[in-house]
């Protein structure tokens, strides 16, 4: 009889037979509770408990609840709650749109209130399903094959999605017979998602999930009143641009129509920074220093640029600083810090250089800022002095803009508060979306191969730690903003495509970062590519992508 080599967690081989699941072979090996169930590393590559191991393989496993446990949950989660909603409501549309407050904020038939009963159905049948411990399961199907049980099961939208995938073989993931499109493997059966809360909010509900490092228990609901009017915001510019999930995109490309959407979608753009300097000018005579903050990879600097363009046009005078030119020197960081160095935290910036350098650019007094070299990792005198007298308007721009502890000697009348974020306009189809997450990570990859000298697994590789200050110093901090501002664009992973590709493929096959960069391979290739001709030389996208009319080095 054939056996099987499996190595487990590059310490532990074990025999077995072809076909058991992976979970079969965890609990074989390691014994049941020893190891985290949401998600696996099969051959370098994420995979669901429920695969079947038919060859030599490596399988890993995780130790704790972080981003990629908590991804295969939620991704179980959405998938149960179509499940349930199909079930208790087949004549109804779920529409899952976006995030809110440790969950995902969703709507039946787009345009209806959700009842509190209704909301009590889906509470009590998700509850059934979790009870019943329902295997998740993996199915391949061809691309065709795929595409056609979506067309003849009333989900056009995902049988769209399907058309302009460049993949052969689609894995479907099965709920009791029931077959889900999914865009990561989720957890193996509906028994592990223990935890979760169904809200009603607004129009719709927000379903909740725990967040990292806590799969027992939930946060606080807090109202995010703002976040749900940005994000209505968004969802009004993809009503004017006819275009809310990644097909309509593709089909745009295809037939060659791309070219007014990019314009229209970079106009919104443009009316809605107008509209912020507006702002600023009403309250220009005490606020003179304009901080914008926001996560990695936000666009804060070509936002930045073009909001000192806008102000320019009202009649001011504005000075414009980047705080992540008061970066200290990687020297000073590694005494510090050890040899991970972290760029993300607080104490990564020479705080008190930058606030004597506000303090005296506030009392009128000449300044001189740095100019930092990310390549040597030093910072270096600009060759440009400041001057600046009471009327001038400064723009301070970076991560931790927002944070009081940045500038906690200045007083707050001085300051008008700017929040940004690529909150990701497209979803996959009704049901997946596209975390804002995945969008910056793309951006980052896509900007720091072309010019800070960093490749695909090193960014990848850093970018917990990315994702760990901007929790720690910057969302914490985004319902203090004065407004916020949303960087996304319709057509960006499009435009992003071909130079993410090119970064993500020259990760190597052991290298840890490995099993991410085929996940963000994966969503990649549900996107036409967009030509990057059609950007204009302003957008925030070129800011990563290059050829912008801005000088950024």
């Amino acid at each position: 009889m054939k056996t099987i080599q499996v190595t487990i967690n590059h310490e532990q081989t074990t025999i077995i037979a072809p076909g058991k699941t992976i979970r079969d072979v965890l609990f074989d090996a390691l014994g049941y509770g020893n190891f985290m169930e949401y998600i696996t590393i099969k051959n370098n590559v994420f995979s669901s408990l429920q695969e079947r191991v038919d060859v030599d393989s490596t399988i890993g496993t995780f130790p704790h609840f972080w981003e990629s446990s908590r991804r295969a949950y939620e991704t179980a989660s959405v998938a149960m709650l179509q499940y349930v909603v199909e079930n208790i409501l087949p004549d109804q549309k779920l529409s899952i749109l976006h995030s809110m407050c440790d969950g995902i904020y969703c709507k039946i038939n787009q345009d209806d209130h959700v009842s509190e009963q209704t909301i009590s159905m889906l509470k009590n049948m998700f509850t059934d399903l979790v009870s019943a411990d329902t295997p998740i399961v993996p199915e391949l199907y061809s691309r065709g094959e795929a595409q056609n049980y979506f067309q003849n099961n009333n989900r056009p939208d995902t049988a769209a999605l399907l058309k302009y995938c460049s993949l052969d073989y689609i894995m479907l993931y099965s709920i009791n017979g029931s077959r889900y499109w999914l865009p990561s493997p989720p957890a193996p059966s509906t028994g592990l998602i223990k935890t979760y809360d169904i809200i009603k909010y607004k129009r719709g509900f927000v379903f909740r999930n725990p967040i990292e490092n806590m799969p027992g228990s939930l946060q606080p609901f807090y109202n995010q009143e703002r976040l749900y009017e940005i994000f209505n915001e968004t969802e009004k510019w993809g009503n004017i641009l006819d275009i809310t999930n990644t097909s309509q995109l593709n089909s745009l490309v295809a037939t060659e129509n791309i070219s007014e959407m990019i314009k229209i979608s970079e106009a919104l753009h443009e009316r809605k920074i107008a509209e912020i300097a507006d702002r600023i000018e009403s309250s220009c005579q005490t606020k003179r220093l304009v901080f914008i903050a926001g996560p990695s990879s936000s666009g804060k600097t070509t936002f930045m640029k073009r909001l000192y363009i806008q102000l320019r046009v009202l009649g001011h005078r504005v000075v414009s600083l980047s705080l992540d030119n008061y970066f200290k020197d990687r020297d000073e960081l590694a005494r510090e810090q050890g040899d991970n160095l972290n760029f993300e935290v607080l104490d990564a910036l020479d705080l008190k250089l930058l606030n004597t350098h506000l303090t005296d650019l506030l009392a009128g007094k000449p300044v001189t800022p740095p100019d930092y070299d990310f390549i040597n990792g030093k910072k270096v005198p600009d060759k440009t002095e400041i001057h600046a007298d009471q009327n001038t308007l400064f723009i301070i721009e970076g991560i931790h803009g927002i944070n009081p502890g940045l500038t906690e000697n200045i007083d707050g009348q001085y300051k008008f508060k700017i929040y940004l974020s690529a909150l990701t306009h497209l979803n996959f189809d009704d049901t997946n979306r596209i975390p804002t997450h995945d969008t910056r990570l793309i951006r980052r990859i896509v900007r720091d191969a072309k010019y800070r000298g960093y490749s695909a697994a090193q960014t990848i590789n850093m970018w917990k730690k990315v994702v760990e200050g901007e929790k720690r110093y910057i969302f914490k901090y985004q319902g203090e903003a004065d407004i916020m501002f949303n960087s996304s664009l319709a057509y960006e992973i499009g435009a992003l495509k071909q130079p993410a590709e090119i970064a993500l493929k020259k990760v190597e096959p052991q290298d840890l970062s490995h099993p991410e960069s085929e996940r963000l391979l994966s969503i990649l290739a549900y996107f036409l590519p967009v030509d990057q001709k059609e950007i204009p030389p302003t957008s925030i996208l070129r800011e990563f992508v290059g050829e912008s009319s801005f000088k950024y080095h």
